[in-house]
């Protein structure tokens, strides 16, 4: 999924369980430096940070 090109970025996720969230991606961790071995990035929303992992996401794009 790349989610190392959203680094940075505002950005709208759509979730596999159906929710959306909007916020701005401040970490991204790859799969080999995280205990789960799955990317995931650190999604700042409203000033609280979040974790999403790669296998969560069922769509990303910049807003």
């Amino acid at each position: 999924m790349k989610l190392w090109t959203f680094l940075r970025q505002n950005v709208k996720l759509v979730l596999k369980d159906g929710s959306t969230i909007s916020g701005f991606v401040q970490e991204y961790c790859n799969k080999d430096d995280n205990d789960e071995e799955i990317d995931s990035i650190g999604l700042d929303v409203d000033g609280t940070l979040y974790e999403y992992f790669e296998d969560e996401i069922l769509s990303i794009k910049e807003v």
